[in-house]
């Protein structure tokens, strides 16, 4: 059935959150033997120094969950907790999830890095200012497509084709610069990719996505908060100064259309996708074995390294981007090394995922509502608790897993 969350978990977790919370509340309980309560202590005060309602951590390493920890409201006015059942929207972290169903096109020869997206689409695309070079399903996922969000984008009245194709000639959605040249993040040609997705599998995006990345990983997830089956578990979302942005009820009421539809769907992938922070975890854990989880080989070895590789000098691109496919890469986190991943922030909203395939490392953040200031590229919150997760479980091996219940506010 079209436009269904995707995806079932277990009782198990709850019993074991159920357990953890009724730890920290008894009184004088001792520290923890692998030093988990300084860890969620630490973070906790990074929390509340960053104005933070609700949030989540789940970090892994070797393959396998080793921390979670649960903190603040996700409905403030009424202390409703954030628990591991809690649901997170991704913001633009929903470019890399995506990406993995891209990545499954591209494999089965549905898809094609280097292919004008003219072919796909089925109508001429090309930036009236450097009309000889074609756009590309690269240029979109590297972010150097040299698409203009601001001539129309935002305008949920304007179609794909009118937006962008060569017929209609609008110079105010692309800026004068040879596609591939030049990096400029953009989330219109990120929307684009789910527009792509549809035409070459004849599905909508939730659907598409849902059946072939999401049920196999065992998770629940949905583009449309609308699409969960347990819509209890949505939080309320807030705003950086700590205002209402989105109720529950208004999350889950945003219209959604079934059909497939590429020329109005060009927005779905740029941010929308809603899912449990371990289930994310789930997905960087995933690349982080190259492709291979739970006994399923996802994606290639070979494509998954080629989604984290370096894009300058590929398929005409000559821009130095900061992005391999639709895969971040992240310099400045830990001195010397690189880690992958994505970065998602909207109002309030921060969801950040980093990942390093030598050690196997994975670290989520989601929060509903913070100070989302930047620090070198990175939310400084972001940065704050992954210093103490890294530290803490990345350094050293720790093989100790712990799940904390909700951190005090």
């Amino acid at each position: 059935m079209l436009g269904k969350g995707h995806g079932n978990r277990g009782k198990t977790g709850r019993r074991l959150l159920a357990v953890g919370l009724l730890l920290v509340m008894l009184p004088g309980k001792p520290a923890a033997a692998d030093g988990t309560d300084d860890v969620s202590s630490r973070i906790n005060r990074a929390f509340r120094s960053h104005k933070t309602v609700g949030a989540a951590v789940v970090v892994a390493r070797d393959g396998e969950i080793v921390y979670e920890h649960y903190y603040g409201s996700a409905v403030a006015k009424t202390g409703e907790p954030v628990t591991e059942d809690t649901y997170f929207r991704l913001a633009s972290v929903t470019k890399m999830v995506t990406a993995v169903r891209v990545m499954q096109l591209v494999e089965q020869g549905q898809l094609a890095l280097d292919q004008d997206i003219s072919e796909i689409l089925g109508y001429p695309v090309r930036n009236p200012y450097q009309r000889k070079t074609p756009v590309t399903l690269r240029m979109l996922m590297t972010h150097t497509s040299s698409l203009d969000p601001h001539g129309g984008y935002s305008r949920e009245s304007n179609t794909l084709r009118s937006l962008i194709s060569a017929d209609k000639v609008r110079k105010n959605n692309w800026y004068n610069e040879t596609p591939g040249s030049v990096y400029r993040y953009s989330n219109f040609g990120a929307g684009i990719i789910g527009s792509l997705i549809e035409c070459v599998t004849g599905m909508n995006i939730d659907q598409d996505v849902g059946e072939n990345v999401f049920e196999p990983l065992g998770i629940t997830a949905a583009y449309s908060a609308g699409l969960l089956p347990d819509p209890e578990n949505i939080p309320y979302l807030y705003n950086t100064d700590g205002s209402l942005a989105d109720s529950r009820a208004k999350s889950t009421g945003k219209p959604w259309d079934e059909e497939p539809d590429p020329d109005r769907h060009y927005r779905i992938t740029v941010g929308s996708l809603w899912m449990r922070p371990a289930d994310l975890c789930r997905i960087g854990m995933m690349l982080c074995n190259e492709g291979k989880t739970g006994g399923k080989q996802l994606l290639q070895p070979e494509t998954v390294r080629g989604m984290m590789d370096e894009q300058c000098g590929k398929g005409g691109i000559t821009a130095r981007t900061p992005y391999g496919l639709c895969v971040h890469h992240e310099s400045t986190l830990v001195k010397g090394k690189t880690f992958y991943g994505h970065q998602g922030l909207s109002d309030g909203i921060l969801c950040s995922v980093y990942y390093d395939p030598e050690t196997r490392f994975v670290f989520v953040l989601c929060s509903n509502g913070c100070h989302n200031m930047m620090d070198n590229r990175v939310a400084h919150l972001t940065r704050k608790v992954f210093e103490i997760a890294w530290k803490a479980f990345g350094e050293k091996r720790n093989g100790t897993a712990a799940r904390e219940g909700t951190g005090g506010t």
